[in-house]
């Protein structure tokens, strides 16, 4: 799928994390909008937990894996925390008239000490051959190891963009991009390519209330992708336009992700 492109929606564009379950209708809405103006193409969104899946998962150590009885509750409400998202998410593109569909990771995914080991891409290739854009999302899924754990949606669109060879991965996010720092003018300064020997050298401010390992593991995964050939980008899918631009291969504010 060489003309694929995979768009994750951070949770923190999607909703406002400081408010449990709130949904930032509007910015999916325009989000959207913009993309229904380069359809049709081939297109995979993922998009994160913020206030709806990361704090019933940090209140009860699902990423930790199984460990008491207490746990199974937690796991069950973020899988419903989540699919009610979804439905938000699904139900807002599908206004923008983009032709979205949900797709589970709770039911497709499996995983293996925290590490995607099986993935059923037939839901996604059956909604894609018909003109649908299957809408994923990070999840508590079962894992081998651990009985079940938390799935990043960074991590699942990174595997996604992998396995099918996308041609682009956008991380779509609350900041332009990636930052470093100036010790001299004590300035923070916008990264415009990141390879991995820059990324090494970062030193990440912590996310608050973010299970899945912020900005940090974020690089990571688009390191991972980019070695495989994927065109990576990290952009602020608040400001309009930027998503649509860098889907057209036109150039934006923002970070890109590649080896050298």
């Amino acid at each position: 799928m060489g003309k694929l492109t995979v768009l994750k929606l951070g949770g923190s564009i999607i909703t406002n994390k400081k408010e449990p379950f709130s949904f930032n209708r509007d910015v999916v809405l325009r989000i959207g909008n913009e993309l229904k103006l380069s359809w049709p193409m081939p297109l995979i969104i993922i998009h994160g937990g913020g206030s709806f899946g990361h704090p019933i998962a940090e209140a009860y150590k699902i990423k930790k894996g199984y460990q008491r009885a207490e746990q199974l509750k937690g796991f069950i409400e973020t899988v419903n925390a989540m699919r009610r998202l979804n439905d938000l998410v699904v139900s807002t593109l599908n206004d923008a008239n983009l032709p979205a569909i949900g797709i589970p990771p709770s039911c497709t995914v499996i995983t293996k000490d925290g590490d995607i080991e099986t993935c059923n891409f037939d839901p996604i290739f059956s909604a894609m051959e018909i003109g649908l854009v299957p809408v994923m999302y990070g999840d508590a899924v079962f894992d081998r190891k651990l009985k079940f754990t938390i799935l990043s949606g960074d991590a699942l669109a990174s595997y996604i963009a992998r396995r099918l060879k996308a041609k682009q991965l956008i991380f779509a996010v609350d900041v332009d991009g990636v930052y470093g720092f100036d010790r001299e003018t004590s300035q923070r300064f916008l990264i415009e390519e990141l390879t991995e020997k820059i990324h090494m050298n970062i030193k990440y401010e912590p996310t608050e209330g973010d299970v899945t390992g912020g900005m940090f593991y974020k690089v990571e995964e688009a390191l991972a992708a980019a070695r495989c050939g994927v065109d990576v980008y990290i952009i602020n899918g608040l400001i309009p336009g930027r998503i649509e631009a860098v889907i057209k291969g036109q150039k934006v504010i923002g970070t890109r992700v590649k080896m050298t």
